[in-house]
């Protein structure tokens, strides 16, 4: 099993949903943590601070949803989730998740993650600088490619594809399938994607 099939099923685990602020509900709370710290009353104004961060971490989402590409002809999607996994405890994984769900022309599902200021990209790209750091990881059928303007890992394993984009320096990008033979379709979904555009949000 790979490291980020492994770092979904963790995350998969946790409440996959946030509480959206609303941009007044940000300003009030960032006003409120200035009164409580003025007052000296920090316990509230770290609670005040972190209902602020929430709000700002929500519009990130939204804005990172914005670049996620619709169903190409013939493929159907789903709506897009946005965690902010920094505040559900997944901070191990991420700062921000953000995923959709396709399904290609022949059945297959096809899921698109995005992960914000993700440990995992300085393993990926340990991995691609030095192939034989992978084999002694126990992390077979990797291969380096590229997609939307970035360097990427291909990898198999366990009957399943990934396609991890190394966008930037801390945006990882994964389009994932269950399927070897969903390759073509792994890699039309990815060239799609506006990394840029991501990367420009997040970092």
């Amino acid at each position: 099993m790979t490291y980020m099939r492994i770092a979904v099923i963790g995350l998969t685990a946790l409440v996959f949903a946030a509480t959206i602020a609303q941009a007044d509900d940000v300003t009030d709370a960032i006003r409120s943590a200035e009164g409580a710290y003025g007052s000296g009353d920090y316990k509230e104004a770290s609670t005040q601070l972190q209902t602020a961060l929430v709000g700002v971490n929500q519009k990130l989402i939204d804005m990172i949803v914005e670049y996620l590409p619709s169903a190409p002809s013939g493929w159907t999607a789903e709506d897009s989730e946005g965690l902010d996994a920094s505040a559900m405890g997944a901070g191990f994984f991420a700062t921000l998740v953000v995923s959709r769900d396709y399904t290609s022309p022949n059945g297959s599902n096809i899921e698109v993650m995005i992960a914000a200021n993700s440990p995992l990209l300085a393993t990926f790209h340990m991995f691609i600088s030095n192939p034989m750091m992978a084999a002694m990881a126990g992390q077979s059928g990797m291969k380096k490619t590229s997609a939307c303007g970035y360097d990427a890992m291909e990898q198999f394993g366990d009957g399943t594809y990934d396609l991890n984009i190394l966008a930037g320096s801390a945006t990882l990008i994964s389009v994932s399938g269950d399927k070897e033979d969903d390759i073509d379709y792994i890699r039309q979904l990815a060239d799609l994607i506006d990394c840029e555009g991501i990367v420009s949000v997040v970092e």
